[in-house]
């Protein structure tokens, strides 16, 4: 298929070959992009691009962007977009928040094996500015197989449907991923590491985070899947954490969360908030470990110049202000399901309760070894099958956990995101979820 003559001045930097258009700077780019047929390829050299717009959207087969990490683009940004493909390149942020990647009113995007990063020259997110992505008002969007690093925040879901976050390496950076009136999304098989954040400007490092300030909803129909949360240092790094302010001011029913499955999970580290859920209505949290880091039980060693401390914090599942659940078949150092979580069921759950660091390190003999502090490898925490947790099935299974067991289907994932929005949108938000028969 031909692709047809691209607009002057591209013609000079482009080559069109069949159904691909190779360029090599900025205004060729830009002129492959409004000229491009559905299904072709837009291939990209090695170099520096300036910021992209793409206001476009596409009828038939979808248009692939590709290219090597050394094609380093100056921002994305797909505006009232829909059906395009991203893979390869390096997306840079830079100040005042300017996101490497963002998607807005846009539908069918699919970004993978990208490179998200912010611009500053140190070497941690200490000073950056950048957010990784931010998808908002959109609706079946992938983000799949990538890396998010040095960031002052990986990024933000909001107002969508039908968004895939799937085996991404999530680094080096000060706040996670923040979500808020989301309807359909799956968080799943993802690595979240390196953690730094800045205590002193009050940041709430939190590795995933759900909350409802400024909008009428919450988040519904949510799977939180077989991520690896590790934050085994002296670092008091929150992993999942769920809240809806909007219920807590009094919108009801409407404020609340609906429907959320979080299994598989590992956290590490030494916060207390390893899972804390509430304000939802349908919940499950399944097979999840976790556990304490030696740092859990450090005191109140200063950690950094602002003199805070990790010390003390020992993680734990914890739900409130929920309803219609059940917590099943986890290890967790802590748990507690305040007694207003009406209709909230514990079973089968092991509850180490550490009172002594030697003992705490390998609770109830459940893994191989006992947990050195630090990023460890995932396999670290494999459940021994003769352990008490192995025979009566708690845990995670890690063979499940983290980017190495991540779909690489890219097109189902796709699919898959079109059948979440469907499904999320037949949902009246308006009304009370009966209770589960």
């Amino acid at each position: 298929m031909s692709i047809g003559l691209l607009p002057q001045p591209g013609l000079l930097a482009a080559q069109v070959r069949g159904n691909t258009v190779d360029v090599s700077d900025g205004a060729a780019l830009a002129n492959a992009v409004m000229g491009a047929r559905p299904g072709s390829t837009i291939r990209l050299a090695a170099g520096e691009y300036p910021r992209l717009v793409i206001r476009r959207e596409i009828e038939g087969l979808p248009i692939r962007i590709t290219g090597p990490r050394e094609a380093r683009i100056a921002q994305a940004v797909f505006l009232k977009a829909g059906r395009w493909r991203i893979d390869g390149v390096t997306m840079l942020g830079g100040a005042g928040n300017v996101a490497p990647l963002e998607i807005s009113s846009s539908h069918d995007i699919l970004v993978s094996d990208v490179l998200l990063t912010g611009a500053t020259p140190d070497p941690g997110p200490r000073d950056e500015e950048s957010n990784g992505i931010l998808i908002r008002s959109s609706e079946n969007i992938v983000l799949a197989l990538s890396e998010v690093r040095h960031v002052k925040q990986i990024g933000a879901l909001r107002d969508s449907f039908g968004i895939i976050v799937e085996g991404n390496h999530f680094l080096n950076a000060r706040e996670g991923l923040m979500t808020r009136a989301t309807h359909g999304l799956i968080i799943r098989h993802n690595l979240f590491q390196g953690w730094k954040p800045r205590y002193d400007k009050l940041e709430h490092p939190d590795m995933i985070q759900f909350i409802t300030q400024h909008v009428p909803t919450g988040s519904s129909m949510v799977t939180i899947e077989s991520n690896y949360l590790s934050a085994g240092w002296d670092r008091a790094i929150q992993g999942i954490f769920i809240r809806a302010e909007g219920y807590d001011s009094g919108k009801f029913p409407m404020g609340f969360h609906r429907n959320f499955v979080i299994k598989n999970n590992v956290y590490y580290g030494s916060s207390r908030h390893g899972i804390t859920m509430s304000n939802i209505r349908g919940l499950l949290a399944e097979n999840n470990t976790v556990i304490a880091s030696p740092h859990a039980f450090a005191g109140v060693t200063p950690r950094d110049p602002e003199g805070k401390s990790s010390g003390g914090l020992v993680p734990s599942i914890f739900s409130s202000e929920s309803s219609w659940g059940t917590i099943t078949n986890n290890i967790t150092a802590l748990l507690a399901i305040r007694v207003e979580a009406a209709g909230t069921r514990d079973i089968n759950n092991f509850v180490y309760r550490p009172r002594d660091f030697k003992d705490a390190r390998n609770p109830g003999r459940s893994f191989m070894a006992a947990l050195t502090a630090g990023d460890l490898p995932v396999s670290a925490f494999a459940v021994r099958p003769d352990s008490d947790a192995g025979r009566n099935n708690r845990g995670a299974d890690v063979r499940l956990v983290g980017p190495d067991a991540a779909r690489r289907d890219l097109e189902a994932l796709a699919k898959e995101a079109v059948s979440l929005t469907a499904a999320a949108r037949l949902q009246d938000l308006a009304a009370v979820p009966p209770p589960p028969q």
